[in-house]
């Protein structure tokens, strides 16, 4: 598997639909812009981000990750306007992370920039 690099996106907001997501983590590369992420599947799905345990794409879903249950999103807040950490001195994600709890699903990513 390999990992979905959004990380050229120049439109914002962005959108991009996967299609065929299973039972291990697919990584999707954010961009640089990113201050806000929402993740919607199709079917019950794990969700994580870089830190404790962090994923890796192709990876096996590990214990820390949140369940997004079927047709909902579950929303990330990335970093700030001025695209800083929301704290000094922190590191925020790159990656967004996602794998179906059962079976495929599809998994819709939409970034967004400017808001906190």
């Amino acid at each position: 598997m390999a990992a979905i690099d959004l990380s050229s996106a120049t439109n914002v907001p962005y959108m991009y639909t996967a299609t065929g997501v299973g039972t291990t983590y697919q990584e999707f590369k954010l961009p640089p812009w990113v201050c806000r992420v929402t993740v919607v599947a199709s079917k019950a799905a794990w969700v994580s981000v870089t830190g404790a345990g962090t994923p890796a794409d192709g990876g096996a879903v590990g214990t820390h990750k949140a369940a997004i249950p079927q047709d909902t999103g579950a929303v990330f807040v990335i970093q700030d306007p001025q695209q800083r950490p929301i704290r000094t001195g922190l590191t925020y994600a790159r990656s967004v992370f996602v794998a179906s709890q059962a079976s495929t699903c599809t998994v819709t990513i939409i970034a967004e920039a400017g808001v906190s």
